[in-house]
């Protein structure tokens, strides 16, 4: 009964039913986060539920898809990374020094070199993968992901109660930023370009093999001088933009959409000039996003520039989803190998959460809050842009290898994560309340 319903799907035109499937994939993403907000249930696991469905019908998608078209894949994860670093960026209220990040600074310092270490050990002993292929491996999987952890990250700008006529926030107090929430948003924003050294470390030692020269050249130049032009270019452009964009009056409808435009167009302005100077762009748009934040943070514009960057990131993550649930839906899971499978398991189950809650010793935060911070590290559309870029630029013994290993991890991260973490931060709310 089954095969004869599929066959009786083939009149339908494959194009016009993808295009039914995307809006209603957008539909969702623009509706449910709300109605879900106190359901065990995230957008992404509705929308990767709808893939799944859509895969049942003739929509000719290769499954080999994510294997064979790798210039377009690095692209356009490119684009959906660039948009949510800058949607999380605008979004911080938080001062930007050393004591108020102490968290986000714990986890990109030892918790993401620790992950890269112990998937490198996994990937080399449990999966059989060459030496440099698990390191790849470590390095595109080591960063948390801003695409799909949007439901888990700080909310947008506070700006109190409105004044339209001055373009500030009336003298309203600011809610603080729950600390779970904003090491998970401020970790997602900064580690998805400090990984980027460690990937092309990978793609170094995979061309001409492992050196001391190499690791030197490497040290100053992929870590050192590109880590510190992003920062520059991020910080200066985003003052700038600052103080231009906020200096732009806006009174209509009209005139406030036009003017969210502006935070889609820093976010490729940016990018495009700090790696024109060889920095690393993911990191200026995110400090650039930071820097947007903190001129004049009371001024009514943020909002603007917060909600338009936020629903172009949905748009792109909704279509990201459904497309990636299609792909899975039509057997790109038949190629997978248990190895792979137990190597899923270890990064989200035991990887993450270890080397999350070693990165947290010493602080002083509930036990609680240590172990969300540590196990919602969510993986996704990131992990795939390093590794196809790594992979266009340089040929991996095993690459098809890291693939399924990263298409489980971020398919275990929506369902898992996305079922865990409404409870987690429920649980959080309620403690955090009876203090």
């Amino acid at each position: 009964m089954g095969a004869g319903f599929l066959e009786n799907l083939e009149f339908f035109d494959s194009y016009k039913l993808l295009l039914l499937a995307l809006g209603l994939a957008i539909l969702s993403a623009t509706y449910l986060p709300r109605v879900l907000s106190s359901f065990p249930v995230s957008m992404p696991m509705v929308v990767l539920g709808m893939g799944l469905f859509a895969s049942l019908f003739p929509l000719n998608i290769d499954p080999d898809f994510m294997y064979s078209n790798t210039k377009l894949l690095e692209h356009v994860t490119e684009i959906a990374v660039l948009i949510a670093l800058m949607e999380a960026g605008v979004k911080i209220d938080r001062l930007f020094d050393w004591k108020s990040w102490r968290i986000t600074w714990r986890l990109l310092s030892i918790t993401m070199p620790l992950t890269i270490l112990l998937v490198w050990v996994a990937g080399w002993w449990v999966g059989g993968l060459a030496s440099v292929t698990a390191l790849l491996l470590g390095s595109v999987i080591a960063p948390t992901d801003p695409v799909l952890a949007s439901d888990i990250q700080v909310g947008g700008p506070n700006q109190g109660a409105k004044d339209e006529e001055s373009g500030k926030a009336e003298s309203e107090p600011k809610l603080e930023e729950d600390e779970v929430r904003f090491s998970l948003t401020s970790e997602a924003g900064l580690n998805d370009g400090l990984a980027f050294p460690f990937t092309y470390l990978a793609i170094f030692i995979a061309a001409s093999g492992f050196s001391q020269e190499l690791v030197l050249s490497w040290f100053a130049t992929h870590f050192i001088y590109k880590i510190a032009i992003g920062l520059a270019i991020g910080y200066f452009g985003g003052r700038l933009a600052g103080k231009y964009l906020l200096s732009i009056p806006v009174y209509s409808d009209h005139s406030k959409s036009i003017s969210g435009l502006a935070s889609l167009a820093l976010t490729l302005i940016l990018y495009g000039i700090t790696e024109l100077f060889a920095g690393y762009g993911f990191i200026a748009v995110f400090v650039g996003a930071i820097a947007l934040r903190k001129f004049d943070p009371d001024h009514l514009q943020h909002s603007h520039l917060h909600n338009f960057i936020e629903k172009t990131q949905r748009i792109m993550t909704s279509c990201m989803i459904l497309i990636f649930g299609i792909i899975i839906g039509q057997g790109f899971l038949t190629n997978v190998t248990l190895p792979e499978i137990i190597i899923t398991g270890l990064i989200v189950f035991f990887i993450r959460p270890i080397a999350g809650m070693l990165g947290l010793l010493g602080t002083k935060l509930p036990k609680m809050e240590k172990w969300a911070i540590s196990f919602l590290g969510l993986r996704g559309i990131g992990s795939l842009y390093y590794f196809y870029y790594a992979i266009n630029n340089q040929e991996f013994e095993g690459k098809n290898s890291v693939l399924n290993i990263v298409v489980l991890t971020i398919l275990f991260s929506i369902i898992i994560h996305g079922l865990m973490a409404p409870l987690i931060m429920k649980r959080l709310e309620s403690e955090s309340m009876e203090k």
